[in-house]
């Protein structure tokens, strides 16, 4: 193999090697980092957190974070946490964090006005 080409494979071996890096651990920091944020500004103390599972989103993009609090069992929260994005009307945003709420025992995502619905609705950032 001449020169060039070890200089070309190398070179590729580095792109997806930190591509890899910035999707998984990278990311999933940046996300647990907004999450945490998040969740300050609700006013949620980190004990209420029953159980929390962090997924890779291939579909949007980011990561999800689904969560269920002590003290709303009836509910999930799904945080989404996005590196950049836009929507119609807006500008470009970067690290987004959004929140569906979902009633688990009716299987319907709750929407505003949240009165009483769920005891963490989402917050405008």
């Amino acid at each position: 193999m001449n020169r060039k080409k070890k200089i070309m494979l190398s070179l590729l071996g580095i792109i997806i090697v930190g591509v890899i890096v910035y999707q998984y651990p990278i990311q999933k920091a940046m996300a647990l980092k907004s999450f945490e944020s998040y969740i300050n500004k609700q006013g949620v103390a980190t004990n209420k957190i029953a159980s929390k599972e962090i997924i890779k989103d291939w579909k949007r993009g980011g990561y999800l974070i689904v969560v269920t609090f002590n003290d709303d069992q009836n509910n999930k929260y799904y945080y989404h946490y996005e590196t950049w994005s836009t929507r119609k009307g807006e500008n470009l945003k970067f690290n987004r964090m959004t929140l569906s709420v979902i009633d688990e025992k009716n299987s319907v995502e709750l929407d505003a006005p949240f009165d009483g619905k769920c005891k963490y609705p989402p917050i405008e950032e």
